[in-house]
């Protein structure tokens, strides 16, 4: 790979990394839809069979579980802010390939 290249893919992932980070909004989690019964006598999930949907943050902290609930008025900016920190992740992650080829590259050159 080209040394020029892989500077200016390094400098793009960076600087998209540091716009979606300096925004400050991001979460560490995953959705996950969790289905239950009310318990309403006369409600559709008892009657119909169809549960209720809501949405919650799985999120690990110190080898536990948490899982935390999320109201209906909050899914979309949640949802959001949990793809948000994905991206975030994948970037990181391309940084560090290219950091590694660099690496490579020097290596092979001996200039290391």
């Amino acid at each position: 790979m080209n040394r020029k290249y892989m500077d200016l893919n390094l400098k793009k992932t960076i600087s998209y990394l540091i716009r979606l980070v300096s925004k400050g909004k991001f979460l560490r989690g995953n959705p996950v839809i969790m289905r239950r019964v009310c318990g309403n006598p006369n409600c559709r999930c008892i009657l119909e069979g169809k549960k209720h949907e809501s949405l919650y943050i799985s999120k690990n902290k110190g080898g536990e579980r948490k899982m935390i609930y999320v109201p209906k008025r909050l899914e979309e900016e949640v949802r959001e802010k949990l793809n948000t920190y994905q991206k975030i992740k994948k970037l990181t992650e391309r940084i560090s390939e290219i950091n590694y080829k660099e690496l490579e590259l020097k290596k092979k050159s001996k200039n290391v």
